[in-house]
Formats: structure tokens, sequence, C-alpha cells
């Protein structure tokens, strides 16, 4: 069945709403897994730390095959995965179970059926007159989740408690994202047309020797590292002096911001140029999580700084994504952006680590957050003039145009 780019656009992102809830989940979780079996701030991260780790091996493995064989056998068998890794989670009964559940499968789940093969789905339906806006439109659905469900999750959490706020997500998993990623991950290329085009891996190599893209390579990592803000937000904010309330509160602000910041960037990076506004996003998050360092006189100006240093996030990560595609082609988009995504995900796995073994001897995030604050302005400067991403001598299939739908 043939359908428009548009209906592609809006099913992904539908499935992409579904399967976010990985982090979303585990932020609302993480003080009542800690309640439940009385273990520091440390161990109860260690599960959202091997699942950063699994996203980013998983990521470049499954990018490959979405290059090969297309986006939809590994959107379907990603969205399975997570929804075993829910289910497993709810009857998990120690730390080892947990991080197998929710680190090993539904971790490895994310590098099938999240951003990074949403973006490359999506990047190949769309010109560049119109890439950066679909891909932040799909992007969105990330921030989106938060915002539509936490306060429900939390409601389920609250009354039914953690491990059925996990089945329930396991079962819109099944029941709901399957049957649309099923109908609407469809890539403009069929899979016969794109097994006959593959580039090996070592077609990756004259890229990875450009210095442009060895700095963009090196901010992926600091946005990495700034996403402990958002597995910890709920307890970031009790570390303020602010109850669970303020911070299931600040997930939904921080969601609804980051919608608006994804999409106002797409449209930015459009007009203004890739680079640039690449460059603004790190320059906005970097000034929100100094202030959020500083000390916070009331949930007012806490929920400002969290829509200026954390809600940008996903502008970032769009703006990114559609560099790499725009660099490499939709030959080798695939694994060039899940080698991003490890590099990504080693800062998502030391970041909130880093972070709670900090919190465990200081009592405080502010330190962390400051330095967090410095390398993301880093990360401005050295992103803002970035021009050339090209291989020296690209081989035709690298450098093929995208199709159009």
């Amino acid at each position: 069945m043939k359908l428009s780019r548009n209906a592609v656009l809006a099913l992904v992102t539908v499935v992409l709403l579904l399967t976010s809830a990985c982090l979303t989940a585990f932020s609302l979780f993480l003080p009542f897994i800690e309640r439940e079996f009385g273990w520091s701030r440390a161990m109860v991260t260690l599960p959202y730390t091997v699942a950063m780790v699994a996203w980013g091996i998983s990521s470049p493995l499954f990018g490959k095959l979405a290059d090969d064989r297309g986006a939809r056998p590994v959107m379907l068998l990603g969205i399975v995965l997570m929804a075993a890794g829910f289910l497993g989670m709810g009857l998990a009964e120690n730390l080892w179970q947990l991080c197998v559940a929710f680190g090993l499968l539904a971790g490895t789940a994310m590098g099938a059926a999240s951003i990074t093969i949403g973006a490359l789905l999506v990047s190949k339906h769309f010109d560049t007159r119109r890439r950066a806006w679909a891909v932040s439109v799909v992007q969105s659905a990330s921030p989106l989740n938060p915002l539509l469900f936490a306060p429900l999750l939390f409601l389920v959490v609250k009354v039914f408690g953690w491990r059925t706020a996990a089945f329930l997500i396991s079962a819109q998993l099944f029941l709901i994202a399957l049957p649309l990623a099923w109908l609407g991950a469809r890539d403009p290329d069929t899979a016969r047309l794109a097994a006959r085009y593959r580039a090996p891996w070592s077609a990756c190599v004259p890229y990875l020797r450009n210095r442009s893209m060895v700095a963009l390579f090196v901010a992926r990592l600091s946005c990495g590292l700034a996403f402990f803000q958002t597995a910890h937000l709920v307890v970031l904010t009790m570390s303020k002096g602010f109850d669970p309330v303020v911070g299931t509160t600040a997930l939904s602000i921080y969601g609804a911001s980051a919608v608006a910041w994804t999409l106002l960037f797409g449209r930015l990076a459009d007009r203004f140029g890739r680079a640039r506004m690449l460059g603004l996003s790190y320059a906005i998050r970097g000034v929100g999580t100094l202030g959020l360092a500083a000390a916070v006189p009331n949930e007012w100006v806490f929920y400002l700084l969290v829509i200026v240093g954390i809600g940008p996030t996903f502008g970032t990560i769009a703006i990114q994504n559609v560099l790499f595609f725009e660099a490499v082609g939709p030959r080798l988009a695939g694994v060039m952006l899940g080698l991003s995504f490890i590099v990504h995900q080693i800062g998502s796995a030391l970041g909130p680590q880093i972070g709670s073994i900090v919190y465990d001897v200081t009592h405080t995030y502010d330190g962390y957050q400051f330095v967090i604050g410095l390398v993301l302005l880093v990360s401005a400067a050295i992103t803002y003039n970035i021009t050339d991403l090209s291989a020296p001598q690209p081989g035709p299939a690298v450098a093929a145009s995208p199709s159009r739908a």
C-alpha cells in the first residue's frame, strides 16, 4: 500500500510518541523504585545506564539494517523488544532483572524504534526545503510523550504502583504502536532496491576524517551528557526543595516546551542554515543549565529554567540528524546516525550515573549542572560555523540523492 509522505510522517510520529515512554517512564519510576528496594540513587540509575549503553551499541547495527532492508522490519522488531522489556520490568524483583528488562531489552529497542530510525525514514521522504521541519515534527514525539502522558502515568503509579504502569506501557506498545508501525513505517525505496545499492561499513571512514564531522560528534557527546537532566528531572526537582508533584509538572512543561523548541528550530534550520541553529540551540541550553545550577527561589523560576535549559534538547537532536543525513546520503545515513548515537549514548550513560554519584556524595546536583552548562556552551562555539561535512571522495552509492515520495 502506497502512502503519502505526510501520512508516513503522521503515523511514524504517533509510533515514536508511544515508544518514547522509555525516557518518560524511568524518570517517574525512579523515586518509587528507590523507595521500594531501599537502594542508593546510583544503584537505581544503573538500569537506565545499561539502557543508554544498549541503545548506543544497537543504533549502528539497526541503522545498517534499515539502510539495507528498510525501516519497517527494524521498527517492528524494536517495538516488540520494548514491549517485552516493560513487561519484564513490571515482573522484576531485583537489580539484575531490572537491568535485563529495562536496560538490555528496552534499551536495545530504542536503537530500532526511536528517533534515529524515525529521522532516517522521514528524511528520505522530504527534500532539503522541508526536511529539517519534517524531522523536527517526528522528533517532537519524544518530548510530547511526557506532556501528554506524564500526569496520567504518575496517577497510575500513585494509585496502582510503578509495576502496573510498566504493564500498561507494554500493552499499549503491543496493541497500538505495533499495528501503526506495520502500516506507516514505509521507505520511499523498496527493500529490493535498497539491497541492490548497499554501502559497505568502510564507506563511513572518509567522513569520520572530516574535522567538522568530528566536531559534530563531540557536540553529540555533550548532548548525551546533558540527558541526565531528563532522566533525573523529578528527583532533581526534589533536590531543589520542591515536592514530586512539582517534578511531574516540570516533566509536562519540559514536554510542551521541547515540542515548541523542536518545531521552531526545524523551521529556522530550513530558512537560516543547519549549523547556526544547531549552535544556537546548544547556547540556549547552556545558559539555562547554568541557571539550574544556581539557587532557585520558587517553582515558577524552576519551570522557566526547565524550558530554557532542557526544552531545546530535541531541537538540537533534530538538526544534528538532518546534518548527518545530508552529509552522507540515504544509503549510509542509518549507520552514520547509529555511530553518532553511540557517542550520544556514551554521554547519556555517563551523565546520569555521574550525576547520581555526585548527588550521593554532595546531596546536590548544582556543581554537576554548572559543569554541564559550560560543556554545552563549548559545543555551541564549535558547531556554529560548521560548513563542510563531506568526505574527500564519496562513492556514487553513498552520495546518491534521496528519493522523494
